[in-house]
């Protein structure tokens, strides 16, 4: 495999650059991940399905409700957890890189800044605070705190703490900030013989891959709530920052070096078989963690920070990997796949709002049952106003989320490529024009 390039003069790509993003192992084989895409949106409206019923809460997580634990749930949620937003980073980061090397610099910022910014401020100023109320209204209701807070809003200790923060939207900040830096730096190696000669020598397939997993160690052993935990802020927590970014750039190096997934595909049955022993090595010792909060020593850090950090590595590839068979994907799943901006930015209310009534109104159900339940009222409630509100309305544009399916005498389906940071999944089913963009550089 190559080393990393930078080949860019300023905001636009080379010739040379151009011609290398435009061959075919990074277009017509690409589709599957649109199901992936599809696939990770509904893991990660169950995982936050699960939150109420955890035998181990998140340390640093603020929920609408607390309800009856289940061993099941548990273990989805952490598995979950583990791998989840590794997965999107790596993608985004894949895609990131076919839009800098056939675009520029500068397309890579503006389209993301057009496409992430303006969602991220769309759910800022309307899906939080909706979520915010949602929850004291919550707290209210099992009288945890009283009702003048609905007012005024000023809590104590861990939960004015825990609160305040963008919730499930950090991703879609730390995407954009990803990208404003990939491009940063894109044009800083440009003009800089030093800079291109530092990033070839990092580059080297087994070097970089060796200094990503290396720093993610490091992370984890240092800041253990990075993935066993919830860092709640307004403005990027650098260990969350740098953990997530090792994804990132995980994704560019394998769109650089090795854009048709040869190696992946060639190993996806290893992959298989070291995602499951290791997700359920992470699993396990991760909730012993939580349980006895027993890292103490050093073995025990270290250990936890090499299954954790492995399974997600392992877990994101495999799974890459296994979408690599798709050559076509069903209309039902087009449409997931482009509605799964739209969940995602929706379903933690409707979540919390769902988890306040089953607790209130079926407090004998199990939680398995009521998860399910959760899950199944927020993915409907979701799916519906983004047919009625969004898939062909100006809103929609307006987000960037709109989707029409193709004409069936359409060519045959191919990936869309990377939606700026923050763009609506939308799904094309014909070659792609150089407009045409990803959402994988989006949040789900």
């Amino acid at each position: 495999m190559n080393t990393l390039r930078f080949q860019f003069e300023g905001p636009q790509a080379t010739p040379q650059a151009q011609a290398s993003a435009t061959q075919k192992p990074c277009n017509r084989s690409l589709v599957g991940f649109d199901a992936v895409r599809a696939f990770a949106a509904l893991g990660v409206v169950l995982l936050h399905a699960c939150v109420p019923y955890l035998q181990n809460p998140m340390p640093g997580l603020c929920w609408s409700v607390r309800d009856q634990s289940s061993l099941v749930m548990d273990c989805v949620f952490w598995g979950i957890e583990v791998f989840i937003m590794p997965l999107f980073l790596m993608l985004a980061g894949f895609f990131a890189w076919q839009t800098l090397s056939r675009r520029g610099a500068r397309q890579l910022i503006t389209t993301r800044a057009r496409r992430l910014l303006i969602p991220l401020g769309f759910a800022v100023c309307v899906v939080l605070p909706i979520e915010l109320y949602t929850w004291v209204l919550a707290w209210v209701a099992e009288g945890i705190v009283e009702a003048v807070k609905l007012k005024s809003l000023k809590f104590d200790g861990v939960v004015d703490r825990d609160l305040w923060g963008l919730s499930h939207l950090w991703f879609m900040l730390y995407l954009f900030l990803y990208g404003a830096a990939t491009s940063a730096i894109a044009v800083g190696v440009a003009r800089s013989r030093t800079g291109r000669s530092i990033i070839e020598r990092l580059s080297q397939p087994r070097t970089l891959f060796a200094c990503l997993v290396g720093i993610g160690f490091v992370v984890v052993s240092i800041a253990p709530e990075v993935v066993w935990g919830f860092q709640h802020a307004f403005a990027p927590v650098p260990s969350k920052w740098i953990y997530s970014g090792t994804f990132f750039v995980g994704g560019l190096w394998i769109a650089s070096n090795d854009p048709s997934w040869s190696w992946v595909r060639e190993n996806t049955k290893t992959l298989a078989i070291c995602s499951v022993m290791l997700l359920v090595a992470a699993v396990t010792l991760g909730r012993w963690h939580l349980s006895s909060g027993a890292l103490t020593d050093t073995v025990t850090t270290a250990s936890l920070s090499v299954v954790t950090v492995s399974a997600a590595w392992s877990v994101s590839l495999f799974v890459s990997g296994l979408s690599l068979s798709i050559r076509r994907i069903p209309r039902w799943l087009e449409y997931f796949a482009a509605a799964s901006f739209w969940v995602y930015l929706l379903h933690h209310p409707i979540l919390g709002l769902a988890h306040l009534d089953l607790k209130l109104m079926m407090p004998s159900v199990g939680p398995i049952a009521k998860a399910m339940m959760s899950f199944s009222i927020s993915m409907t409630v979701s799916l519906l106003t983004y047919e009625a509100l969004v898939r062909r309305s100006k809103f929609g544009k307006w987000l960037g989320m709109s989707f029409e399916f193709a004409e069936p005498d359409a060519a045959e389906p191919v990936a869309a490529e990377p939606v700026a940071a923050g763009s609506a999944p939308q799904v094309d089913a014909a070659p792609q024009s150089d407009d045409a963009e990803h959402p994988w550089s989006r949040a789900a």
